[in-house]
């Protein structure tokens, strides 16, 4: 009897401890499967999309960056709240600095070219913060400057140029924000900035244009600072790569682009070619940039920025040249660029298009770095765009001359101004082909390239959408 009441006891105990084995496991079971469950959601949420673009229904073949199932409400978008440019107060006629330079003792081999390589240029003014027509920038004591020295001649004509262009960007995208329904519109513009992105090929100092901008314009003093250097003329694609990845990543900020050249600080004449070649197109000058970042019901009046470029043709290291001497930063550029541009820009854009189901015909906005006359006119072959598609490249180079990084900013500013003045009736035939609840609404929508070149020689750009 005693045994058969311990055998019950045993059985007893085997049961609960199997019943809580059971129960274990299910739990183990039921925790695996809604751990799975989540890891399929997050890989979902975190697929990576295209943004849709907003297109005219006149054209035949309409395009679309992404499925209208795959837009996420959350998913932001970088946006351009505001461009600002500027350049120094010194204005030089190019006849007159034509003439001033083959008057030059120095130039003795190149004298006869001087006036023919000034009237090929299709430049009328550049502006430039030394004045390169005096007596003592073209003495032997001016070309024979430190690059120490030079440098800091860069601060002290970079930052009051840099605080004014930045400080009239700022003024601009805080009315925006007062304007629109913004993810930060509590918040006043200086404290809405969270990163600065300065970015010069003609001057380095440390610390530099970007620390002065913070004190003087009362920014936040735990405001990051990334600075792009030595990326020539196509900087500026780099630093609005940077920018919109921050926004990306934290939608609620704001960055401050600054794109600073002053070629002129390291004005040497050489009776060399290529000395008289850059030193006929090459200017100074200044543009700010605030980029931020909106969900896309939140699109509408806004530029968008949709995707970047970056390609290394090859075997054109030669193209462009940026190096340091003991007088000062030295650009030396390659007779084959043209012959580069006009052979590899076409093919790279058009491959990069196609990536987004898009084709030449289907961007209505070319804002072609204008780094001189072959420059323009080569891309220009290469895409097969008309005289009309680049003539605000044209109308920025005839009036500053190549500004390095600041160019295609300054033909950015110019075509978004002048996409402002469009009457509401020529907007009334552009519709967007799909947004977050798939309804079809009337909105005004142009879609937008543009690129310029960098050291390498690289194509550096952007795809973007005027909403």
């Amino acid at each position: 009897m005693v045994s058969d009441l311990f055998n019950k006891k045993i059985q007893l105990l085997l049961n609960s401890k199997v019943f809580k084995f059971c129960e274990i496991v299910s739990k183990l079971y039921k925790r695996h499967k809604d751990c799975m469950n989540a890891k399929t959601i997050l890989q979902v949420d975190n697929e990576t999309v295209g943004y849709p673009l907003i297109q005219p229904l006149q054209k035949a073949t309409r395009y679309s960056l992404c499925k209208p199932d795959t837009i996420r409400s959350k998913q932001f978008l970088p946006t351009i709240e505001s461009i600002a440019t500027g350049t120094p107060n010194n204005v030089i006629r190019q006849s007159d600095a034509a003439k001033f330079v083959a008057n030059l003792s120095t130039l003795e081999h190149n004298r006869l070219r001087i006036d023919k390589i000034y009237k090929n240029t299709r430049i009328d003014t550049r502006h430039l913060a030394v004045n390169l027509l005096s007596d003592e920038a073209m003495s032997p004591q001016g070309s024979s400057k430190t690059i120490q020295c030079r440098m800091q001649m860069y601060k002290e004509h970079a930052v009051p140029l840099a605080e004014r262009v930045a400080r009239t960007a700022l003024l601009s995208a805080s009315a925006n924000m007062k304007t629109s329904n913004h993810l930060h519109s509590d918040l006043n513009i200086c404290d809405s900035i969270r990163l600065i992105v300065f970015v010069s090929s003609t001057g380095f100092v440390a610390p530099g244009v970007d620390t002065e901008l913070i004190k003087s314009l009362g920014l936040r003093r735990d405001t990051s600072r990334v600075t792009v250097n030595f990326m020539g003329c196509a900087a500026a694609m780099n630093g609005l790569r940077v920018a919109c990845d921050h926004v990306r990543a934290h939608p609620t900020h704001k960055v401050l682009l600054v794109c600073l050249e002053l070629s002129s600080i390291n004005a040497v004449f050489e009776d060399e070619v290529n000395d008289v070649i850059i030193h006929s197109i090459f200017s100074d000058g200044c543009a700010a940039v605030v980029i931020g970042a909106c969900e896309q019901e939140q699109a509408k009046d806004k530029v968008i920025i949709r995707d970047h470029l970056s390609y290394l043709v090859e075997n054109t290291e030669d193209g462009i040249i940026l190096g340091i001497r003991d007088n000062g930063i030295t650009c030396q550029l390659s007779r084959q660029l043209p012959e580069y541009i006009k052979t590899g820009v076409g093919p790279i854009i058009e491959g990069f298009l196609a990536s987004h189901q898009l084709t030449k015909e289907n961007i209505d906005l070319w804002a072609v770095h204008p780094g001189g006359t072959r420059i323009i006119e080569n891309a220009q072959c290469s895409l097969g765009l008309s005289d009309h598609q680049v003539a605000d490249s044209w109308e920025i180079l005839r009036q500053y001359g190549n500004m390095l990084s600041p160019s295609i900013l300054f033909v950015m500013e110019r075509m978004l101004k002048k996409r402002q003045k469009i009457s509401p009736d020529v907007e009334k035939k552009y519709v967007a082909l799909s947004n977050l609840d798939n309804a079809t609404q009337k909105t005004s929508a142009l879609t937008g390239m543009a690129f310029s070149f960098s050291p390498g020689v690289g194509v550096e750009g952007i795809l973007f959408q005027t909403v």
